[in-house]
């Protein structure tokens, strides 16, 4: 696995953190997936311990989970393993004293080669393709 070439990182600018945190979800759900989990990692920080936000170099982090059903289903029955990169997800966060927003994610295509399996691949390919076209549409 190659970080530079598996992990997509996109830009966006010129738009509120929430409402691209909303858009993204919008998006994802138009497509049939489901969101498992919105991880709050920036307010867990702040809650836990108030000095631990204040040395944080990110003023947003959120991990935003999802799955379609059927593709899952599909992936799992190739292989039990599959399921420690499930739910796929996307990463949102932004950097103290930044207007730029970063949204990142790991190619589903990356750690179906790591099982061998054509057919996997071709299920990963699909949900990468979707990811694509999510941050495709949020695009402002």
């Amino acid at each position: 696995m190659d970080v530079a070439q598996d992990i997509v990182k996109v830009n966006f600018s010129g738009i509120n953190f929430e409402d691209i945190l909303a858009d993204l979800i919008k998006e994802i759900e138009m497509r049939n997936y489901l969101i498992t989990r919105v991880s709050n990692i920036d307010n867990i920080l702040k809650r836990r311990d108030p000095s631990l936000g204040k040395e944080a170099k990110f003023r947003y982090y959120k991990i935003v989970e999802f799955c379609n059903l059927e593709s899952c289903s599909q992936l799992i029955s190739l292989n039990l393993l599959v399921g420690v990169f499930m739910p796929v997800k996307f990463v949102v966060y932004q950097l103290i004293g930044e207007d730029l927003i970063q949204i990142s994610y790991l190619k589903p295509t990356a750690f179906s080669h790591l099982f061998k399996s054509n057919e996997m691949t071709v299920i990963a390919e699909k949900l990468e393709q979707d990811m694509h076209d999510v941050l495709a549409e949020i695009d402002f």
